[in-house]
């Protein structure tokens, strides 16, 4: 279900206004200003001690960051880096290495293995034919004993690869050059690449690490794929997109060959703020976002995301953040506020699912609006009637639904954290006189995320079997954009050139006026 959020003039939640809450299930617990440095990327290390340390990239290179008391972050050591606003950092058995987009900073490995006495690090370009030839990076991943280099440009615009069986001394063993890889999460065999400039992930099988080979792409719909990141069970990709009011997005990868969005997100505070990372926890999201914003998000139902946490911390990005520490500790970087340190509560959602019914045929009625008042949380009937939405706390609200053409209706529901409320809503029509189909057979369109075509495939039994039925193209806007007569059992229409990424609707109406629509997704 692919769920939108509307921000609402007064929000409340479960009865007391939403800003009231500053923060919830996200304790601030620690913050270290780090005056005219700006910050970027962040990562958690637990020392052969046991203490843990924040590493942080920032303007003016590396902070490590003494979490011994993580009331009181105390910086320990400094690496110098050239200037730059871009700095991302992973580690590997003891060793950090940081990319940078600085000319000629190369990548700066740091010898951790001596903390909490001290450290040890050099500048690393590269080796055998590709000496010299590593001078930057926009972002550097670390997994399966590699180091792999996103970004770079002067070896190529893709990902590096680079073996850590000499930590100290990387060994460069491969490369994927299709395009400009801006970010990479690697699982197992698999790279998924965040081809920010294509609009897309590249999914890249690497069981030959010398020879990486493309094995799908992913187009998403908001066409500026930041980082991607995969559920524990490799079924789900959660994708960010760097660019305002862009969600991010739950797709359904458990068949490369036939992938589905599932779910939007965008955080409550500021939904014109994106997401810039998102770090997957078991069943939950931590996302650091635009606006000074960190939220929790609970994924366990992917079609279903519910915000259940947030915290602001200044007003600037929040660019990264890292909830793996052992401690259970998030650690958070505020571009110009600093280093944040949170304790975390991660609670489950009280989602509310059902169906929106015609209250005289009990068709399902597609396309209805519905809201859970005092709450930022909002969705969209399918073309089978069915929703998903919910609430971050267990209470008593209000459910508020609303279609052109029926009754609004108010109907109040308990709903309780980690349980899933069945409703079913019954809308009266204002006009009988038109019917609306919507069986999920009546037909079928393909793909869902087009660019050129669309193909609409129509049952025998279906109503818009019969000659006289017409299909159009609308806008989110309801503006019609082309109408056609359907062509029988298999019609296809060309949709008009230039049109923009984003949410379409086709509807199929017939000779005695029943109608249906479904939502298809133009990409680039």
């Amino acid at each position: 279900m692919l769920q939108t959020l509307r921000v609402l003039a007064l929000l409340w939640l479960a009865g007391a206004p939403l800003e009231a809450f500053s923060q919830l299930h996200l304790q601030q617990i620690g913050h270290l200003p780090f005056g005219s440095l700006s910050l970027s990327g962040c990562k958690g290390y637990v020392d052969s001690t046991g203490r843990e340390w924040a590493l942080i990239g920032t303007s003016g290179g590396v902070s490590i960051v003494d979490l011994q008391d993580p009331a009181q972050p105390v910086e320990r050591f400094q690496v110098p880096g050239i200037t730059n606003n871009w700095r991302e950092l992973r580690t590997w058995n003891g060793f950090a290495y940081v990319g940078s987009e600085a000319d000629s900073s190369g990548i700066t490995i740091v010898d951790l293995r001596q903390l909490p006495d001290t450290i040890f690090w050099k500048n690393w370009f590269g080796d055998g034919a590709y000496q010299g030839k590593v001078r930057r990076s926009h972002t550097v991943q670390t997994a399966n004993g590699h180091l792999f280099i996103f970004g770079g440009g002067n070896i190529t615009d893709g990902a590096v690869i680079a073996s850590l069986d000499d930590p100290w001394n990387p060994h460069i063993v491969g490369k994927f050059s299709l395009n400009y890889v801006h970010d990479g999460f690697i699982r197992g065999d698999t790279l998924w690449t965040s081809d920010v400039y294509k609009g897309q992930c590249s999914i890249v099988d690497i069981s030959d690490i010398a020879d990486p080979q493309l094995i799908r792409v992913l187009p998403t719909p908001a066409k500026f794929n930041h980082n991607a990141e995969l559920s524990d069970d490799n079924r789900i990709l959660f994708t960010t997109h760097e660019t305002g009011s862009a969600p991010l997005i739950a797709f359904d990868v458990s068949d490369v060959d036939n992938i589905e969005p599932l779910d939007y997100y965008l955080p409550s505070r500021f939904p014109e703020k994106e997401v810039h990372n998102v770090r997957v926890i078991g069943d939950f999201l931590v996302a650091p976002s635009y606006g000074g914003q960190l939220t929790i998000v609970d994924a366990a139902r992917p079609d279903n995301l519910i915000e259940t946490g947030w915290a602001i911390a200044g007003s600037s990005l929040i660019w990264d953040a890292d909830p793996y520490l052992p401690s259970g500790i998030v650690i958070a970087t505020a571009k110009l506020n600093g280093l944040y340190v949170y304790e975390p509560t991660y609670a489950h959602a009280a989602w509310l699912e059902g169906l929106v019914l015609d209250s005289i045929t009990g068709a399902p009625v597609p396309f209805a609006r519905i809201f859970v008042q005092d709450t930022p949380n909002a969705d969209t009937s399918r073309i089978d009637g069915q929703y998903k939405t919910g609430a971050a706390l267990s209470g008593t609200y209000w459910v508020r639904v609303e279609k052109p053409g029926y009754f609004t209706k108010l109907v109040q529901v308990d709903l309780q954290s980690g349980v899933v409320t069945q409703l079913n809503i019954e809308l009266a029509p204002i006009l009988t006189g038109v019917h609306q189909a919507g069986a999920p057979n009546d037909f079928k369109v393909s793909p869902t995320l087009f660019d050129g075509y669309l193909g609409i495939d129509i049952p025998m039994k279906s109503p818009f079997a019969k000659e006289g039925g017409m299909v159009q193209m609308l806008d989110a806007g309801g503006k019609v954009l082309l109408e056609l007569p359907l062509q029988g059992a298999k019609t296809r229409i060309y949709p008009p050139d230039h049109l923009p990424s984003g949410m379409y609707l086709l509807r199929l109406r017939n000779a005695h006026d029943v109608s249906a629509m479904e939502r298809v997704f133009k990409v680039e």
